[in-house]
C-alpha cells in the first residue's frame, strides 16, 4: 500500500515533494467540503429534530402513556405521563410536571426525568411546548401559558393523578412556566423547584444581545417573573442555582429568591442550593443535585398535606382519559380561565370574597 502511495506521486525521490504540494490544495478543497457537508448536515439535524423525541422507555420507564392534548386554541400538543408501576401506586405518588428549557424538546430531558422519578418514587408528566418536538404551532408567551393551564387540566382530569400532590419544575425558560402557573393556581401545588431562570426576558437581554440593551421595551415576549413570584405566598420553592451560569446572570436568581422570601414571611418556604461550577447547561450534572433535590423532597413534599381538590380545574371528562399508551389519545380541554389574564383571575377571588362578607 505504501508502495502504491508512493508510485502515484512520481516514486520514492520526488513522493514528500509531491506530497507537500499536494496538501494545501487537498486540504483547501477538503475544508470547503467538509464545512459544506457539515452546515447541510446541522441543517438537516435542525429540520428533523422535531420528530427526534425519545420515549421514556429508553430510558428505564415503561410505565407511560404518550399523550396528544389539543388546546383550547385548537393547537395539538405532546406530552408524557409517565406513571409508577401500578395504578395504585401512581395514585398514592406525587406528580411533577416538568417545564423544560428553550432548547430541545421533553426527548432530551429524559434522563433528568428518571433521576427525579427514582429518587423522590413520583411520577411524572413532560410536555412539549407548542412548536418544540412533535407539538404543533408557534411558541409564543400566551400560547406556552395556555399549554402550561392545558397541562394542568389534565393532570386533574385524569384519574390517577387528579388527586395526587403536584410539584412544578421549570429550567431556564421553564422556570419563567412554571413560576407563572404556579402563581396563577397556587392551591393546586405542594412545591415548585427553580433552576437557572431569570427576572424577565427584558432584564436577561441585555446580558444576552449587549447591542440592544437600550432597546429592552420593545420586546414581546416579558416572562416577569420577578413580579410573579410575588403573587406565591404559600408553595414551598427550591432555587437551583448554577453560579458560572453564562446565560442567566446569577443574580437573577438571587433576587428571585430574596422576593420569595420577603413575601412568604422567612426562609423555612424557600430553600437555596447552589452549585459553585454549574453553568447554564450542565448545573443539573453538578456534584449532589439530585440529591439535594431529593432530600427537599423528603422534607417538604412528602410531609406536605394530601392534595384537596379545588374544583377549579379538572374539567376534562374522565371517558377522554387514557389508562394505556396509544399515542393517539386526544385530549380536548375546556377552561375559561385559559384566556383570562392572572388580575382577572384575581378579582373574581375578590368580588367572591365581597359577597361572602355580605
Amino acid at each position: 500500500m505504501l508502495y502504491a502511495i508512493l508510485a502515484y506521486f512520481g516514486g520514492s525521490d520526488n513522493a514528500m515533494s509531491s506530497i507537500w504540494g499536494w496538501i494545501p490544495t487537498t486540504v483547501y478543497y477538503g475544508v470547503i467540503t467538509g464545512a459544506s457537508l457539515g452546515t447541510l448536515a446541522l441543517a438537516i439535524v435542525w429540520m428533523f429534530q422535531r420528530d427526534m423525541v425519545s420515549l421514556p422507555s429508553q430510558f428505564g420507564m415503561p410505565h407511560f402513556d404518550d399523550i396528544r392534548l389539543e388546546t383550547p386554541d385548537k393547537v395539538i400538543i405532546r406530552g408524557y405521563l409517565i406513571k409508577q408501576a401500578t395504578d395504585e401506586e401512581t395514585k398514592r405518588a406525587p406528580t411533577l410536571i416538568y417545564f423544560h428549557a428553550n432548547a430541545g424538546n421533553m426527548g432530551h430531558r429524559l434522563p433528568i426525568a428518571k433521576l427525579i422519578y427514582d429518587n423522590a418514587k413520583c411520577n411524572v408528566f413532560m410536555l412539549s411546548y407548542r412548536g418544540y418536538g412533535l407539538s404543533d404551532g408557534r411558541p409564543s408567551e400566551a400560547g406556552l401559558r395556555t399549554d402550561a393551564l392545558t397541562a394542568l387540566e389534565f393532570i386533574r382530569s385524569h384519574p390517577l393523578t387528579a388527586n395526587t400532590k403536584l410539584v412544578a419544575y421549570g429550567q431556564s425558560l421553564g422556570g419563567a412556566v412554571a413560576i407563572d402557573i404556579v402563581a396563577a393556581h397556587e392551591s393546586e401545588f405542594a412545591g415548585l423547584i427553580l433552576e437557572n431562570t431569570f427576572l424577565s426576558i427584558p432584564k436577561l437581554i441585555p446580558n444576552v444581545l449587549p447591542i440592544l440593551r437600550h432597546v429592552t421595551f420593545l420586546a414581546s415576549e416579558k416572562w416577569n417573573s420577578e413580579a410573579s413570584i410575588q403573587r406565591i405566598t404559600k408553595v414551598p420553592i427550591l432555587f437551583l442555582s448554577g453560579l458560572q451560569d453564562e446565560l442567566v446572570p446569577a443574580p437573577h436568581m438571587r433576587q428571585l429568591y430574596e422576593l420569595a422570601i420577603q413575601v412568604g414571611n422567612g426562609k423555612p418556604r424557600v430553600s437555596w442550593e447552589e452549585f459553585p461550577r454549574g453553568n447554564h447547561n450542565d448545573t443539573c450534572v453538578q456534584p449532589n443535585y439530585y440529591e439535594r433535590i431529593t432530600a427537599w423532597w423528603k422534607e417538604v413534599v412528602d410531609k406536605a398535606d394530601p392534595y384537596v381538590p379545588t374544583g377549579r380545574l379538572g374539567t376534562l371528562e374522565s371517558r377522554d382519559s387514557v389508562e394505556k399508551s396509544d399515542g393517539e389519545n386526544i385530549y380536548r380541554v375546556q377552561s375559561a380561565s385559559v384566556s383570562k389574564s392572572l388580575s382577572d383571575i384575581e378579582g373574581d377571588s375578590a368580588n367572591l370574597s365581597a359577597k361572602k362578607d355580605q
